[in-house]
């Protein structure tokens, strides 16, 4: 089977720019192409930060571009987002007994985890999960027994050697990794919030992140002279069989006649 996984498009309002890019029209453009070339996706997710401010307005404005999306779209919150505010637009969109924005998904037979890791409140941008959603994703893991499963995720809990992202990690890396070893067959996990495409193998489990749909972090910001960088920007096409997982990295804007991004 194959899914679609985009993440931090943080949305500001129709032609607002953020930090070099124009995020809902670099949206228009990858949604365009996902429905061009991949309406045989089982789904697509978006893994965190969909408004970069958390405005009420920047989530009604996705929810009209995913209405013409030709698959399912699961969403998740990263740390410039804010669940109530979300929660007002997509007020059907699943979630778990404690009104975290966190499910699973049944497809392929696998088993699809999406976890809510937003702490919460102003200026806050390192992630969580507390005692309920461990619990809730032990159960979940649990659950699945030897089926395979895939796990999505806002905030990674490792360092990645970039001080800007990994000083707003995941907390409690441990509690989290406790909670993983209750499942018999993960297969893989996907991450956002570092803006930067990235493989890491953390304690046997394979990761793996994309850039942004609208800025990248840099490696070497001092190479850059900012926190922020214009690279290509990229989502993953993933295909997924018994004996193998793999991620594509498309950067389609890149193809010849596709233009740059703005």
């Amino acid at each position: 089977m194959k899914f679609i996984h985009l993440t931090d498009i943080h949305l500001m309002a129709p032609g607002v720019p953020l930090n070099g890019g124009d995020p809902a029209a670099n949206l228009q453009r990858v949604l365009a192409d996902i429905a061009e070339w991949h309406q045989d996706a089982a789904f697509c997710v978006i893994s965190g930060d969909l408004a970069d401010e958390g405005d009420p307005a920047a989530y009604g404005w996705l929810q009209e571009q995913l209405a013409a999306l030709p698959l399912p779209a699961f969403l998740m919150l990263g740390n410039h987002d804010v669940r109530g505010n979300f929660l007002s637009v997509f007020a059907d969109h699943p979630r778990d007994g404690g009104g975290f924005v966190q499910h699973s998904h049944a497809a392929g037979g696998a088993r699809f985890l999406f976890l809510d890791t937003l702490t919460g409140g102003p200026d806050v941008h390192d992630g969580e999960l507390c005692a309920d959603r461990l619990a809730w994703l032990e159960a979940e893991l649990e659950a699945a027994g030897e089926a395979p499963v895939f796990l999505f995720l806002h905030h990674p809990p490792f360092d990645i050697g970039l001080p800007y992202v990994d000083d707003i990690k995941l907390r409690d890396p441990e509690g989290f990794h406790a909670a993983l070893q209750k499942g018999r067959n993960i297969r893989h996990i996907f991450f956002g919030h570092v803006h930067r495409m990235t493989y890491v193998n953390w304690r046997g489990y394979s990761f793996t992140s994309l850039p942004s749909t609208n800025h990248q972090i840099p490696l070497v910001p001092e190479r850059a002279g900012s926190e922020y960088s214009v690279e290509p920007l990229a989502y993953g096409v993933v295909q997924v069989s018994s004996d193998q997982v793999t991620v594509h990295f498309d950067a389609y804007l890149d193809r010849p006649g596709q233009g740059a991004a703005s």
